[in-house]
């Protein structure tokens, strides 16, 4: 096949809508389709290969799976090489597991089926894993094994078998997406493969190009990078897309691809673009692992001029060694000796990957700091714990959210020094109370109500069955029926129970442990302290409207005067969440103070 610059360029268009939409999506919330730009360009490229090569009976599997090996694994195994070294020194012992089983997944390209279970693809959430973007590379390699039998063995009649397939999987991706599986979708093969066959029917559809006059190639052409380029403004993340959606962009990209002689295919072919597209490959394995270390280690999602900067630079001289000296070099060199390297490589991967955790065990930070340490058992699961003075049977519940769950250290050394015992059942994110409406929810946090109302009957027991109550959560205001859910309980609490509503403790704008990269300060940063005002005010005036409920401020505490640290220690295992050391300091402090208060309201 003849060399194309136009598609070299188209390359580089590709990897610049997926690079801004990283740095930062409001910029250009449909950037995400520049992945999909490179599915539709090798689902055209790679199919006019083979069905060239089965034309002249040269076609073979074996070395059509050894050339698409060579093109894309060498430079893949250098950038999680690099990766697992920056993990190494950036990344916290705790992250460490996550980091390498990430690691590991990736190495044998089924990535995509580990996110497609974890987290949105468009949340900060996964922001910090320098491995999210390998699920394009493990869905092209997917895609490898399908494409060759679909093009061998149904040459006779491909145009309806690839027209077939695109719409019966683009109907059953846009199916599975209307019930609430977008994120599945997004990451799933067999949703992605329409975009990879629309460029393989143009491929068989236009073998030798859509060649009109030169005035209707350029409106062709031009016409479709404006619906392109629309597409990247209207679609969003809140999109029904992939399905039937993904079929507009991968048309047009495909229609360009197809188009000879027009203006649009000269531009694309200019120097600068061609030199970027050359280096596509390998700047799309880069950008995204030096932002996710970067988010991680400042823990900031949204980069100032200077960081963009760095970060270009950066990813450009990593993509430029790695394609003059891993991804040139190797796609050139013999078979024998290019799988004697690559197996030896691997092996030595897979040796790092072993010794990781052990490695950074000399940093390894006590969980007393850097994260959750009591009450695990009865958070996120269906299981009730006691805790306090365990040879007391007292009638006091505690429930909530994961703030509820950093505060169980404090009710838990204060039970224990002044005997009493309480029971607890908490949830991440949104406390298991009855009243939370789906609809209220974000689409991303969807799957988390599902999870709580699992708890909910057995939180509705506990309220029944003790006398007092005490609910914590980051913000009741937060969500319309979470607001009327909690007015809803203290409507339900019998005359005989009392409600504490526990008005919780300042927030930090960042993550105190990963910006020490420790638990003592050694980093000047000064930390934005922020107390829930809003829901200080909605917690008052549930308790002035029923006798029976009470508020009790642990924000008053001194311990939060300098937070996150107290005396240069760092009380927070992120920006929201007390961890144990905080905690217990926090009941050394406040401990006489909310006895006082508990046993007024046991007297009244």
């Amino acid at each position: 096949m003849q060399f194309r610059n136009d598609i070299q360029g188209l390359r580089a268009i590709a990897f610049f809508l997926v690079f801004v939409f990283h740095l930062n999506k409001e910029w250009l919330p449909g950037g995400f389709l520049g992945v999909d730009l490179f599915f539709v360009i090798s689902g055209y490229l790679v199919s006019s290969i083979i069905l060239h090569e089965i034309k002249h009976h040269k076609f073979d599997f074996i070395n059509f799976f050894i050339k698409r090996i060579k093109r894309i694994v060498p430079a893949y195994l250098f950038m999680l090489f690099a990766v697992a070294f920056a993990s190494l020194y950036f990344y916290l012992f705790l992250d460490m597991g996550t980091i390498r089983g990430t690691l590991l997944r990736s190495l044998l390209f089924v990535s995509n089926q580990v996110f497609a279970g974890g987290s949105n693809y468009f949340g900060a959430s996964m922001s910090e894993n320098p491995l999210l973007h390998t699920w394009s590379l493990a869905i092209e390699m997917q895609f490898y094994l399908i494409l060759p039998l679909i093009l061998y063995f149904f040459r006779k009649k491909l145009f309806l078998v690839l027209i077939g397939m695109i719409l019966l999987l683009s109907a059953y991706s846009t199916f599975q997406i209307l019930h609430h599986h977008q994120n599945e979708m997004y990451f799933s093969l067999l949703a992605r493969i329409p975009e990879f066959l629309v460029g393989a029917l143009f491929s068989v559809l236009f073998k030798e190009g859509i060649n009109f006059s030169r005035q209707i190639n350029n409106i062709l052409a031009v016409g479709c990078c404006v619906v392109f380029l629309a597409c990247t403004a209207i679609i969003t993340e809140n999109s029904a897309f992939p399905g039937f959606l993904a079929l507009i962009p991968t048309l047009a990209a495909a229609v360009l691809l197809s188009v000879r002689n027009n203006v649009m295919g000269e531009l694309l072919g200019s120097k600068w673009l061609v030199h970027f597209g050359q280096l596509s490959y390998s700047l799309y394995l880069f950008h995204w692992p030096v932002m996710a270390v970067i988010r991680y280690r400042f823990d900031e999602y949204l980069f100032d001029l200077k960081t963009i900067l760095f970060i270009s630079v950066l990813t450009y001289v990593l993509s430029w060694v790695s394609y003059s000296f891993v991804e040139s070099k190797f796609r050139k060199q013999n078979d024998t000796l290019f799988f004697k390297t690559l197996i030896s490589s691997s092996f030595l991967f897979l040796v790092l990957c072993g010794f990781m955790p052990k490695i950074s065990e000399q940093n390894k930070i006590p969980a007393s700091f850097s994260s959750p340490a009591v009450g695990l058992k009865s958070h996120n699961q269906n299981s009730v714990e006691k805790l306090g003075d365990l040879s007391r049977n007292d009638s006091i519940v505690l429930i909530g959210d994961s703030h509820a769950l950093s505060l169980k250290p404090f009710f838990n050394e204060i039970g224990r020094k002044n005997h009493f015992s309480f029971f607890t059942l908490t949830r991440n994110t949104y406390p298991a109370i009855k009243g939370i409406k789906k609809s209220d929810i974000p689409l991303e946090k969807q799957d988390k109500i599902e999870e709580t109302n699992i708890l909910t009957a057995t939180t509705e027991r506990l309220i029944a069955e003790n006398k007092i109550i005490i609910i914590n959560s980051i913000g009741f205001e937060r969500l319309p029926s979470l607001t009327s859910a909690l007015y809803s309980l203290a409507d339900q609490i019998k005359a005989d129970q009392k409600l504490i509503l526990i008005s919780t403790f300042p927030i930090v704008d960042k993550n105190p442990i990963k910006l020490n990269n420790g638990f003592k300060k050694v980093n000047s940063y000064h930390f934005i302290k922020t107390n829930n005002e809003k829901n200080r005010m909605l917690l008052h005036d549930v308790a002035k409207r029923y006798p029976n409920v009470f508020v009790y401020d642990v924000a008053k505490s001194k311990i939060f005067d300098n937070a996150p640290y107290i005396n240069d220690t760092v009380a927070y295992f992120d920006g929201l969440h007390l961890n144990q050391f905080g905690a217990l300091k926090l009941s050394k402090d406040l401990e006489k103070d909310f006895m006082k208060f508990l046993t007024e309201i046991k007297d009244k």
